[in-house]
C-alpha cells in the first residue's frame, strides 16, 4: 500500500522514516498546501498528518474528504484531549494516534485502518493456494516463499487488492513509483512475466490475465469467498 504523509515536524519525520524502514511505499511532502493536489491525483490508501496542520493553509478534514473521499485519514497528535479527539473523529478522520505510542503499534494501527478502506479486517489476503502477507511484505504459495523483489511484490499486492478488476500500467506506474523516477511503462510486461512464472505452481488456481493494450487483472478460483486470515 502507499500512504501519503505530511513532513511538517520532528514527529512526522520520524514516523516517515519508520515507515520506509518498515517497506510501506510513501509519497512525502513538506508542504501541506500539496496534500489536495496530490490527493486527486494519486493512488494514496491512507493519509496521514499532523492534527497540528488542520485549519492551516487552507487544510481541514472536511476539503481533504471532499479531494478524495474514499482515502482513510489517520491524524497524528501529541497528547489530545478526549474533546478533540471526538471533535476530530466527528469532522471525518479515521483515526488519532499520538507518536509516543510505541512504533509497532502505530504501525499496526496505520494498516488497520488503511485495509480497512479495502474491506479487509485483518493482515492477510487468501486465494487458494496464494498466501499475502500485508504487514510484513511477503507473499507465500502454499508452503514456499515467493522470490519477490520489493516492487514485484507491491505489484502483486495491489493486483490482488483489486481482484477481478482491470488495472492500467498507469495506475500501476503511480502506485509503486510515486510519480519519481518513473520507467518505461512497459517495465510492468517483465513484472508480471516474474509474478506468472511464480504463480504456474498454483495449477491455474491463482493467476494474472494481460488485457492487450489496457491493463492486467488478478484472478483466482475463489475470488468470491477469499478469505481474510491472521
Amino acid at each position: 500500500m502507499r500512504y501519503l504523509i505530511a513532513e511538517t515536524n520532528w514527529d512526522m519525520m520520524t514516523l516517515a522514516q519508520e515507515l520506509v524502514t518498515n517497506g510501506t511505499l510513501l509519497t512525502r511532502t513538506d508542504r501541506p498546501e500539496d496534500l489536495m493536489h496530490y490527493l486527486q491525483i494519486g493512488q494514496a490508501d491512507l493519509l496521514v498528518l499532523a492534527a497540528s496542520q488542520l485549519d492551516r493553509d487552507g487544510i481541514d478534514l472536511e476539503s481533504l474528504r471532499s479531494a478524495r473521499s474514499r482515502a482513510p485519514i489517520a491524524l497524528i497528535a501529541r497528547d489530545a484531549t478526549p474533546e478533540q479527539t471526538a471533535a476530530w473523529l466527528m469532522a471525518g478522520a479515521d483515526t488519532v494516534i499520538d507518536p509516543q505510542s510505541p512504533t509497532e503499534e502505530i504501525l499496526a494501527r496505520l494498516q488497520a485502518v488503511a485495509r480497512r478502506a479495502h474491506g479487509l479486517g485483518r493482515p492477510v489476503l487468501q486465494y487458494g493456494p496464494l498466501r499475502i502477507d500485508l504487514m510484513h511484505h511477503r507473499a507465500h504459495l502454499g508452503d514456499v516463499r515467493l522470490k519477490l523483489t520489493p516492487k514485484v511484490y507491491e505489484v502483486l499486492e495491489f493486483i490482488a487488492l483489486r481482484p477481478g478488476r482491470l488495472v492500467t500500467r498507469e495506475t500501476l506506474l503511480t502506485h509503486i513509483y510515486g510519480l519519481e523516477n518513473e520507467p518505461d511503462p512497459r517495465v510492468f510486461d517483465v513484472y508480471m512475466c516474474n509474478l506468472r512464472a511464480q504463480l504456474a505452481a498454483s495449477g491455474g488456481a491463482v493467476d494474472i490475465e494481460t488485457a492487450r493494450g489496457a491493463g492486467f487483472r488478478f484472478v483466482s478460483g475463489d475470488m468470491d469467498s477469499a478469505a481474510i486470515a491472521a
